[in-house]
């Protein structure tokens, strides 16, 4: 019987060592937390861009910035989507899409071959300095869409899908799908 007490006793004092953590992960003052201001909306709306703290202007992906006007200005595609899959758990997909007659975008790149998850502004960026030496048109054939990518973006050729699909700026849209 006196194990038993003991053994009670025991878990109860660690249960409550652990309710007392000093972890900062652990909000014991839920008073003290942010709440939002007058001035803010509480509209969770994925397609509504806001500025924050940085000067961006961003919300899950989608990103207005001055300084990106320019570079969306000569960036040759509308839009921009790139998936490439290598075995069930490893895929390249990158999404890039201009919106408001191209006063914003959407970007993500999820990239499991090189363990990268970019959004918004880093997406993009990355996209843009990429696709500078890389020359797809209207006049592109489906195989040097294909080597281009993958001379560009450093990925490995034994793919098991491969999907490419781009609208020019003058409203060309081109498709590439092959598979292995």
């Amino acid at each position: 019987m006196r194990k038993w007490i003991y053994a009670f006793f025991a878990s109860l004092f660690a249960f409550g060592m652990a309710a007392c953590s000093d972890d900062p992960s652990v909000d014991n003052h839920p008073k003290e937390q942010l709440t939002q201001s007058g001035n803010e909306s509480a509209n969770t709306n994925n397609d509504v861009v806001r500025e924050d703290e940085s000067g961006n202007n961003s919300d899950d992906g989608n990103v207005r910035a001055i300084d990106e006007q320019k570079m969306m200005q000569t960036f040759p595609f509308t839009k921009f989507s790139l998936e490439i899959d290598y075995a069930p758990d490893m895929e390249y997909d990158y999404e890039y899409e201009e919106k408001n007659n191209g006063s914003s975008y959407r970007a993500e790149l999820d990239d499991s071959v090189h363990d990268k998850r970019l959004k918004g502004k880093e997406a993009f960026q990355t996209l843009y300095t990429l696709m500078q030496d890389i020359q797809l048109d209207e006049n592109t054939t489906k195989a040097d869409a294909i080597q281009q990518i993958f001379d560009t973006f450093q990925l490995d050729d034994h793919y098991t899908k491969f999907e490419l699909e781009y609208v020019l700026k003058n409203g060309t849209k081109k498709e590439f799908e092959d598979r292995k």
